[in-house]
């Protein structure tokens, strides 16, 4: 296997990582997106029955409503807690995998660099090849011609 041929290689193993590092933050972005989605709709609840609490507050209301509504927000209220948690790991997560996307975006880029240098030393040296193979034609040609 040649050094160019090796590089290649090593250059698509470390595209397909970068892709997969892609793909995965992707995911972890839109989970995170959901989970956003979730907390505000649990906020809005919240927000809503607040709204009503107060309505029938005004109007009163008795032991067992105002019990009701007690456990109510406090089963909501430990559900956005618990969800804030949940935007706080996937936020930390989105950040991991955003992370390891860079990097191995910037291995890839490094690999292709590296590359294109094997690239051009391979063209360089193949260039001086035929310049030598002409000169050295030229030469036996200009000797042959001195006879």
């Amino acid at each position: 296997m040649t050094k160019l041929q090796r590089f290649q290689q090593l250059e698509k193993m470390a595209e397909n990582a970068c892709d997969q590092a892609g793909r995965e933050l992707s995911e972890a972005q839109d989970k995170h997106s959901k989970e956003q989605d979730q907390l505000n709709q649990l906020t809005g609840f919240f927000d809503e029955y607040r709204e009503r609490f107060n309505t029938q507050g005004a109007t009163g209301m008795n032991a067992r409503q105002l019990s009701d509504f007690r456990t109510f927000f406090s089963q909501l209220d430990n559900a956005i807690e618990s969800q804030r948690q949940v935007m706080v790991d996937m936020g930390a997560k989105v950040v991991e995998r955003q992370a390891l996307w860079i990097e191995k975006h910037q291995r890839t880029s490094s690999l292709s660099q590296a590359l294109e240098n094997v690239k051009k030393d391979q063209l360089t040296q193949r260039n001086k090849r035929e310049q030598k193979e002409v000169d050295d034609r030229s030469g036996l040609t200009a000797k042959e011609g001195w006879r």
